[in-house]
């Protein structure tokens, strides 16, 4: 025993004041500390997690490449004459997503039902294999319907199609589509009403500026499916959406009650939100004359987005 206590009371190094014994214990100490360090933590993570379990660190979930949500209501009228359809949602990566809107023409004849019908057909007959066949199917179902009513039955059309990045779109009529990027609203599509001609006759020079803007038959439809010719604003060259875009398409219930300030507003919110804020602003504004109203919000997030 006293050859043990020798060697522990030798020096650590050659001449160093330092004995091995202190630094035995020094080394017992540093362990009891860590081994004191290990069970605190563990207590704590006891009290987080009761049932034992170690944290795991999960992978962000990833975002849908789309969002998207609608609203419809009667507004004052007796009868719901705006329809709507979208694709399916799980054939978008092979399919590309088609959203179509149509606005039954209230003072024709079966508007609802011509608009039914043609959101219909047009869901009906995607995926199509060439976009520049819509707008003579467009013209076609147009003149099918004006040979059913003779020009006293119609309907307005705005149509979406997202295909990968690209978006195209085919309008006729006072629907809208309306855009919502890094914070900015944009009108994709021109409504065709008879004071956009009005105001070119009028810049022409053929009467006053603001005869054109005073004309009470200056919201009337200039275009519309049920003329027997009729013409369609469409996009010649799909354009490239960026992630974080939002897409509005609505009937004029909505765009001719609200500002465009409260539409980029709603539009600012995800799209269930900006439905709920776009109707509560028709509630709010208490128009009594209050058309039927009608959106689909899309919110384009692309690929390799996460939450």
């Amino acid at each position: 025993m006293e050859g043990v206590f020798s060697w522990l009371n030798q020096p650590l190094v050659q001449d160093g004041f330092v004995r091995i014994w202190m630094a035995i214990a020094v080394g017992a100490v540093i362990a009891l500390a860590i081994i004191l360090i290990l069970v605190l933590v563990r207590k704590k993570r006891r009290k987080e997690d009761p049932d034992g379990k170690e944290p795991i660190t999960e992978k962000p979930t990833p975002l849908p490449i789309l969002e998207l949500a609608n609203l419809q209501g009667l507004g004052t009228r007796e009868e719901q004459q705006d329809a709507f359809g979208v694709s399916r949602i799980e054939r978008m990566e092979e399919d590309g997503l088609l959203a179509v809107l149509c606005d039954g023409m209230g003072g024709m004849a079966e508007g609802g039902r011509i608009a039914a019908e043609t959101v219909a057909e047009m869901i009906g007959m995607f995926p199509w294999e060439d976009d520049s066949t819509i707008s003579e199917w467009i013209r076609q179902r147009s003149n099918q319907v004006y040979q059913q009513f003779r020009g006293h039955g119609g309907t307005t059309l705005v149509a979406a199609l997202l295909r990968e990045q690209l978006l195209s779109f085919w309008c006729v009529g006072d629907s809208d589509l309306f855009l919502l990027r890094e914070g900015k609203l944009y009108a994709l599509n021109i409504r065709q009403e008879f004071k956009n001609d009005l105001i070119l006759r009028a810049l022409e020079g053929t009467f006053p500026l603001e005869d054109a803007f005073a004309d009470p038959q200056g919201g009337a439809l200039s275009e519309y499916i049920g003329k027997e010719d009729v013409k369609c604003d469409y996009t010649h060259i799909p354009f490239s959406l960026s992630p974080k875009d939002v897409l509005l398409l609505c009937s004029d219930g909505i765009s001719d009650t609200l500002t465009l300030k409260q539409i980029r507003e709603a539009m600012s919110l995800s799209p269930q939100a900006c439905c709920d804020k776009l109707e509560e602003g028709i509630l709010a504004a208490g128009k009594t004359n209050q058309d039927n109203y009608t959106a689909i919000v899309l919110k384009y997030h692309g690929k390799g987005e996460e939450l």
